[in-house]
């Protein structure tokens, strides 16, 4: 299988649903280590989102658009670009919605990542 076609695959399992009741929970069970200017959802979605219109350039044929801004996102994780949620990296498997939901967007990133490295 060529990587474009893994992109064109993976595609399907970032349309799940939101893990809001994973998040929920997480915000709940860290309310210590988080303050009322942590935003883990919109963060979340922001960076999930780089990485699935990064793959829709890809997917639309034109992975040469995709700005520099987003490209420079991909190389790091979530928990690299925010270090303020680097509290719960090691806790996230205990989240299992959240965790699928994870996991599907890293192993997206790093194919894209791969892709745009050989193209």
């Amino acid at each position: 299988m060529s990587i474009y076609d893994e992109l064109k695959a993976i595609k399907e399992s970032l349309e799940k649903p939101f893990p809001y009741g994973d998040i929920y929970k997480i915000q709940e069970d860290f309310n210590k280590e988080l303050s009322e200017d942590d935003t883990l959802t919109a963060d979340l979605n922001t960076y999930w989102m780089n990485i699935a219109g990064s793959l829709s350039y890809v997917l639309k044929g034109i992975p040469n658009k995709i700005p520099q801004g987003q490209i420079d996102w991909l190389q790091l994780s979530f928990i690299d670009i925010f270090q303020k949620y680097r509290f719960f990296e090691e806790k996230i498997a205990d989240y299992p919605s959240f965790y699928e939901v994870y996991l599907n967007y890293e192993k997206a990133r790093k194919i894209l990542l791969d892709y745009l490295s050989y193209n």
